[in-house]
């Protein structure tokens, strides 16, 4: 367990199963009480580590920026195209 999140996660989960076991209401609901009593701490953590969530990688965005000589190349483009379909369709 490497990641913050993965700490915090297994920090919530042991509070939440130790309010479970000691009589208290859990904050949230506990997953391994059994495990727990039956393997201990060691086995709980273990069979934990696959449940807590993985962080999303972030994608960069595209760049969205293009070039004004881009942009006006791409008008100039659709233009000529557009002119040469009604010049077609004229003869």
């Amino acid at each position: 367990m490497n990641e913050p999140a993965d700490a915090a996660a297994l920090t919530n989960g042991y509070e939440a199963l130790r309010a479970q076991a000691t009589g208290q209401m859990p904050a949230t609901t506990p997953r391994g009480l059994g495990l727990c009593l039956s393997a201990g701490l060691p086995a709980w953590m273990k069979a934990w580590a696959p449940l807590t969530p993985r962080p999303v990688p972030t994608v960069p965005a595209p760049a969205q920026a293009t070039s004004s000589h881009a942009a006006r190349e791409v008008v100039s483009l659709l233009t000529e195209m557009a002119l040469a379909c009604r010049q077609g369709s004229a003869a």
